[in-house]
């Protein structure tokens, strides 16, 4: 599975930073909240959810409770992960979370390694200054509406393609 970003902005961009944490008995509920701050757009990618090597042989479910919306004051939990040491001790997942998320270790002791990526995307802050830009360069604009008018009036030359050619076999007599 590739988990390369694909995206249509440049790298410069982009921030993105390595995210984890534990769930156990002793923090059973762990809430994702962006570190930086700002006009970024912010998501969770979550990549793998993995019992720790004193997990004990039982069944840990981990669960993400979605933000309350305002017509509904409940939330109701979604399973992302039942885990076992024996079975399952490791998910590979490929999950995308608009912050802020709740994770819950529901039931077993844990511990439980959840694991992914912050990614920042820097995409709005550069618009603004790209739209300061934008309106000095107006006036050198006319001189670029010539040259986009003698491509427009090139005609495109048509090229003839080659049929591929057949090989034809002799036929085998009976002898």
């Amino acid at each position: 599975m590739n988990r390369s970003p694909i995206s249509s902005t440049s790298e410069k961009e982009t921030l993105s930073l390595l995210w984890g944490c534990e769930l156990n008995q002793e923090r059973p509920t762990w809430t994702f909240k962006p570190q930086k701050v700002g006009k970024q757009d912010c998501v969770l990618l979550l990549s793998t959810i993995s019992l720790g090597e004193k997990a004990k042989e039982e069944v840990n479910v981990v669960e993400i409770l979605p933000s309350a919306s305002p017509d509904d004051k409940k939330r109701r939990p979604l399973t992302l992960a039942s885990l076992r040491a024996s079975v399952l001790p490791m998910v590979v997942l490929g999950l995308e979370f608009s912050p802020p998320v709740t994770f819950q270790l529901r039931a077993g002791s844990g511990p439980v390694f959840l694991c992914g990526q912050e990614h920042y995307n820097r995409f709005w802050e550069e618009v603004e200054e790209e739209d300061d830009d934008l309106e000095e360069e107006e006036d050198d604009d006319d001189d670029d509406e010539d040259i986009d008018m003698f491509l427009e009036e090139t005609p495109v030359k048509q090229v003839k393609r080659l049929a591929p050619q057949k090989q034809t076999s002799a036929a085998k007599t009976p002898s």
